[in-house]
This record gives C-alpha cells, sequence and structure tokens, in this order.
C-alpha cells in the first residue's frame, strides 16, 4: 500500500538564537522533504520565535521530524497539525498590466476574489490579496489566463492556534530564562 502526502503545519517555537532556522531546514533536508513555505516571526512572548513551516510528507513520517526538531538545542517545542486544525492565511501581491485599467474589468476581478490596489502607475497596478491559498491561487490563475500577471509572490502559511496558547508560551519562555539564567 502506497503511503500518500499531505499537506501539514509544523510550527516550531524556540529561543530568538541565530542559527536556529539553519538547524531546523536540515533536518527537512536530511530526510528529502521540500519546504514548501517557511515564515519566522517573534511571538507575543519576549525572546521566544515561532517558525510556521509547510511541508508536504506522510502521516508516518511527520512526528518523526517533529520529534528530530524537538532534540535542537534552541527549540522549546514543536507540533504538526494540518491546515484546517489552525487559524491560517496568506497574503499574495501581484503585479498587472495597467492596460485592465484603461480597459476596465478589474473592479469585477478586485471584488470577485476581496482583492484590492495598493499602487497604480501607467506601467502597473499592484494589487493585494489575503486568503486560503487555494483562493491566492485561484486570482494568480484568473490573471494568467487573462494576460495579465507580470510578477506573483505570496507570503506562504501564517497561523494561529484555535486555543490559547499564551499561558504555555509564557510557561516556556520562564523556563527559558531559567534554565539560561
Amino acid at each position: 500500500m502506497e503511503k500518500s502526502n499531505r499537506e501539514y503545519v509544523i510550527s516550531i517555537f524556540s529561543e530568538n538564537q541565530a542559527g536556529v532556522l539553519n538547524r531546523v531546514t536540515s533536518v527537512f533536508l536530511r530526510r528529502k522533504i521540500n519546504i514548501e513555505s517557511l515564515k519566522v516571526s517573534e511571538t507575543s512572548i519576549k525572546g521566544i520565535s515561532m517558525f510556521t513551516i509547510v511541508a508536504n510528507t506522510t502521516a508516518e513520517v511527520v512526528p518523526l521530524l517533529v520529534d528530530q526538531i524537538e532534540k535542537i538545542v534552541d527549540v522549546i517545542r514543536a507540533e504538526y497539525h494540518t491546515a484546517d486544525e489552525l487559524i491560517t492565511q496568506e497574503i499574495a501581491l501581484y503585479k498587472i498590466d495597467s492596460a485592465i485599467l484603461r480597459n476596465g474589468g478589474l473592479e469585477t476581478i478586485l471584488s470577485k476574489y476581496g482583492a484590492r490596489v495598493v499602487e497604480a502607475n501607467r506601467e502597473y497596478t499592484v494589487v493585494e490579496m489575503t486568503g486560503f491559498k487555494k483562493d491566492t491561487e485561484a486570482l494568480k490563475s484568473e490573471l494568467e489566463e487573462r494576460g495579465l500577471l507580470m510578477q506573483y509572490t505570496r507570503s506562504g502559511t501564517i497561523a494561529l492556534y484555535r486555543d490559547s496558547l499564551e499561558d504555555t508560551l509564557r510557561q516556556l519562555g520562564e523556563n527559558a530564562s531559567e534554565a539560561v539564567g
């Protein structure tokens, strides 16, 4: 029986130290797992960063991957989820040919996807959209089909937990401070 890949969101909380990103990504490299998106940002707890990594792997491999990541010295906690277990969004920017402004039709496309213009000039218009990956990809496809897309970028997944992790993070932060102090 073939094991099928699915998309997982891996959340990693770590001390804000140089080199953690390299050590985390090397775990994926050793297992030959491609990272689809990666975002690192500070959390509401001083000194703790959160990595949000999206990767396709199997249900058998993802817990092993997370266990390996948790063994990294500066990692406080690592977990995996499917996207529907978290509150996820991404932001996408689209540079499109400004000819659509002269020909009309941009308003219809923008309202259909809930996108907005962030910059416009004679050559191009930059449109921003926040939403689920499937929605940002759908707008990209429509702009490509119309021959309007000049450039495209997206942030990758950003995520929040549905349950509050603030108390857990604060406790983890206090434990990390005590260990250092």
